[in-house]
């Protein structure tokens, strides 16, 4: 048995909104990326990866309650289910064969998948499963390098996370709801409540720990630094593009939406020039630890903070308008 679906990733530095868009696009019913990055709240979110007193690990962007993801996914028009385990290394064999027998009733049905940490820790799509070879069928970022297959009893490949979401069904949103729903998402983003999993600095307090770390001697790490900049800044830039959508879509409301979308550009135009500073994937090589330089990304990601926090203002005073 073999099944192959059309579906294919999407590249973007959120790869869960990746591998949605591609999945969307295939079932027909497609939404713009950053649609789905402010739907779903993607565009919001921010956690500092903090470990043993490293910062900006590149855990960071990833690192969020998905099962409350999952459920905020229903405002895109579709319900997801999600199926999710961290085994022992004793109970891996028997949760990869759990997590296959969850997959393949949707496969089946045509659904494709969203998966975790096949050729890299990332999601990609899972668009197919091969009996004869044991193996999911994927697309991520290095599928073009390595190939779709990827044997069952290779996965996961770096972590112990074996995580798989299913669109199940199409569901009726109210359009407005969805939207206000989506902003009070990011007003729990922007104040660390959302996605809350553990201790790390999340929010806008979490870019206030980052530009911390930055004007001390605190260990941040350069690769991680350089991708989390990279994630941020792309995620700001589509929830900009989300709300100016919604200045033309919400009239009655475009005095608090202008302002938003004036402070999320003020924040990505503090942001824009660290993703030069600290490219990706190099990290700038040795600018991470040039105190000149440090201080320097730390007065942009204040100013970033800054602008986030007007933008949490608009926002409540859009609710407010409509409570």
């Amino acid at each position: 048995m073999r099944i192959e679906l059309p579906a294919r990733f999407v590249p973007n530095w959120t790869s869960a909104v990746g591998a949605i868009e591609g999945i969307l696009l295939s079932l027909g019913d497609p939404l713009p990326r950053h649609g789905i990055m402010g739907l779903t709240g993607h565009a919001w979110h921010f956690c500092l990866g903090t470990h043993a007193g490293v910062v900006a690990l590149p855990s960071g962007p990833t690192s969020i309650d998905w099962d409350a993801a999952v459920a905020a996914y229903s405002r895109i028009g579709w319900r997801w289910e999600r199926f999710s385990s961290t085994p022992s290394d004793e109970g891996l064999e028997g949760a990869r064969e759990s997590a296959l027998a969850w997959a393949l009733p949707h496969l089946t049905a045509g659904r494709p998948l969203v998966g975790w940490d096949f050729h890299l820790r990332e999601h990609a799509v899972v668009f197919g499963y091969d009996d004869a070879s044991r193996a999911f069928l994927v697309d991520d970022l290095l599928s073009p390098q390595y190939g779709s297959s990827f044997p069952l009893r290779d996965w996961p490949a770096a972590s112990v996370q074996l995580d798989l979401f299913a669109p199940v069904e199409r569901v009726e949103v109210d359009p407005l709801d969805a939207v206000f729903e989506a902003i009070e998402g990011a007003l729990a983003c922007f104040d660390g409540t959302f996605g809350a999993v553990d201790q790390q600095p999340r929010g806008i307090a979490g870019l206030d720990a980052w530009a911390d770390a930055l004007d001390s001697t605190t260990e941040v790490d350069r690769a991680g630094n350089a991708y989390t900049i990279a994630v941020l800044l792309a995620a700001r830039s589509d929830g900009a593009l989300f709300v100016a959508d919604l200045i033309d879509a919400i009239p009655d409301l475009s005095g608090p939406l202008r302002d938003a979308s004036n402070a999320l550009r003020d924040e990505i135009r503090a942001l824009s020039p660290l993703a030069t500073l600290f490219p990706f994937p190099a990290g700038g090589h040795g600018n991470v630890d040039v105190p000149g330089l440090r201080r320097a990304a730390a007065m942009a990601i204040r100013q970033a903070a800054g602008a986030e926090r007007r933008t949490a203002a608009a926002f409540t005073r859009l609710l407010k308008a409509v409570s």
